[in-house]
C-alpha cells in the first residue's frame, strides 16, 4: 500500500470513528443539492461527499461549491436513508475528502457495515425508524451484498 493509499484509509477509518463517536454527519448543500464529484475510480460514477465534522465541509466550501454550506444529519438518516438510497442509485460515499478532493471511494453498504461493526465496538446501538433493530439492518445490508 502506498503512503497515499494508507493516508487515505486512515482518514476514512478516522470518519468511522467520528461520526459513531457524534452521531452524525456532515455534507455540502445548496437549497436541496449535496455536493458531489465524478468517482476518480469508476467511469460514469458519481460520488456523494460526506465529512465527520463540520470542518472538513467547510474546508472544501470553495470553488465549484463556495455557494454551499455545511449540513449535518444524523447516523440513523445518513445509515437508513443515505447508505440505502446511494446504493439502488449506485452512487459511491466520499469520505472525509480534503481540499484538493482527495479522499475514499466507497460502496455505501460497506460503509454502513463499517458503521454497525464500529458501533458494535463501542457498544453502542441506534434507534432506527426504518427497520425493527440495528441487527436486523445490518442482517439486511450483508444480504443485499451477499447477493451481488
Amino acid at each position: 500500500m502506498t503512503e497515499h493509499a494508507a493516508t487515505i484509509e486512515t482518514q476514512y477509518k478516522d470518519f468511522i470513528q467520528r461520526i459513531v463517536e457524534t452521531n452524525e454527519v456532515w455534507g455540502l448543500t445548496k437549497d436541496d443539492t449535496w455536493a458531489t464529484s465524478s468517482s476518480s475510480e469508476f467511469e460514469d460514477t458519481e460520488v456523494i461527499l460526506f465529512w465527520s465534522d463540520k470542518g472538513g465541509a467547510t474546508a472544501c466550501s470553495e470553488d465549484e461549491w463556495e455557494s454551499y454550506t455545511p449540513e449535518s444529519i444524523t447516523l440513523v438518516e445518513f445509515l437508513e436513508n443515505w447508505c440505502v438510497g446511494m446504493y439502488g442509485d449506485e452512487l459511491l460515499v466520499g469520505a472525509n475528502w480534503d481540499k484538493n478532493l482527495v479522499g475514499k471511494e466507497a460502496e455505501p453498504l460497506v460503509v454502513a457495515l463499517d458503521v454497525v461493526t464500529q458501533l458494535k465496538a463501542q457498544g453502542k446501538t441506534l434507534e432506527f425508524t426504518q427497520y425493527d433493530s440495528q441487527q436486523e439492518f445490518e442482517e439486511q445490508v450483508t444480504e443485499a451484498l451477499e447477493s451481488e
